[in-house]
């Protein structure tokens, strides 16, 4: 699971697209499919290559996401954009980082199949749209004529239908630590920012009903959410202390030692146990920079230690064992409080 933008921001490829859409009226239809630089996106809706300004062939997949949205509102303008292709609009991160189209419908509607779609010499197979037919529409902002679920109804619809809760509580902690633009020496500000994003969230859910599906797993999910949280490896070790039920956890725990400050990813500071989470991001790329990296992790952990600190590293191989990770954690608690 890795949410992120993915290149250029979304919101400024809807903006490139916009100006390079083409609505053809009937009777110019077919004459502009001799013109070389459009690309027919669907029905009567074509694609100027001509104008998208500072697009190269990576963005591509985007470009074609974005023309489709355009189509869709310009044929279905009962329908809005949700969930994860909702945030992907936003710019927020989404999962997958180019998510499938997700719509609802105030009224029932039949699946939508979008043609496959060719930009010089890369083909985009067709999909087919399955409107989420509801009686009432999620909270909506118009974006340049695409009607979008907002980014706080659209984390609350990932919270709510999510089949994978690991998954989606990751990125609900992503999406938290960009929000509040969390920042490690300034903790009060980014909890007061958290606390707001999280009362937002809250009000969206209760604006839904207590009938609404999911409701309970959504509750959880933004509950135990921490924007505290600076990597999707972080936020997955916290899902597992918080399913297992464990209590007295904090995320960047200040520690201050020999006249330097750290901060623990995950600690139960009662205890004094602190849980370090070691991505490959952490340590850098080549040799030097993961050998100077890893001699100052020794020599964090040596004056986390020399403080009372009981330190358990955890990698995403520990991940794949959740149980076994929880156990140490039990047992490290135990040992703690004995």
């Amino acid at each position: 699971m890795g949410p992120n933008h993915g290149g250029i921001e979304a919101p400024f490829i809807l903006g490139i697209v916009e100006r390079a859409i083409l609505r053809v009226p009937r009777s110019s239809h077919h004459g502009l499919t001799k013109v070389p630089t459009a690309t027919r996106i669907a029905g009567r809706t074509y694609l100027d290559l001509a104008r998208l300004e500072n697009i190269d062939a990576t963005q591509l997949p985007e470009v074609v996401l974005a023309a489709r949205l355009y189509h869709l509102a310009y044929t279905h303008r009962a329908m809005v954009i949700i969930g994860q292709c909702a945030l992907w609009a936003h710019g927020d991160p989404s999962d997958p980082p180019l998510p499938p189209i997700t719509v609802a419908s105030s009224l029932p509607s039949a699946p939508i199949r979008l043609p496959a779609v060719t930009v010089g010499t890369h083909r985009f197979p067709s999909v087919t749209v399955k409107p989420r037919h509801v009686r009432r529409l999620p909270s909506a902002e118009n974006a340049g004529g695409i009607f979008l679920e907002t980014p706080q109804s659209a984390q609350v619809t990932i919270a709510r239908t999510s089949p994978n809760p690991r998954s989606a509580f990751v990125q609900l902690c992503m999406i938290g630590h960009e929000f509040t633009h969390f920042d490690n020496f300034h903790l009060t500000n980014s909890r007061l920012n958290e606390k707001y994003w999280k009362t937002l969230l809250h009000a969206e859910l209760a604006d839904l009903g207590k009938s609404a599906r999911g409701r309970a797993q959504a509750r959880w999910m933004i509950t135990h959410a921490d924007a505290g949280c600076a990597s999707p490896g972080e936020a997955r070790v916290l899902y597992e202390l918080r399913a297992a039920g464990l209590t007295g956890i904090r995320t960047q725990v200040e520690v201050h030692t020999r006249g330097r400050r750290y901060f623990i990813d995950c600690a139960f500071p009662a205890e004094k146990v602190g849980i370090e989470f070691d991505g490959r991001a952490k340590y850098g790329d080549d040799a030097r920079s993961i050998h100077s990296s890893l001699a100052r992790e020794r020599e964090r952990q040596r004056r986390l230690e020399a403080e009372g600190w009981h330190i358990i590293r955890v990698g995403w191989h520990d991940l794949d064992h959740p149980g076994e990770l929880i156990a140490q954690i039990r047992a490290a608690l135990a040992a703690r409080v004995g």
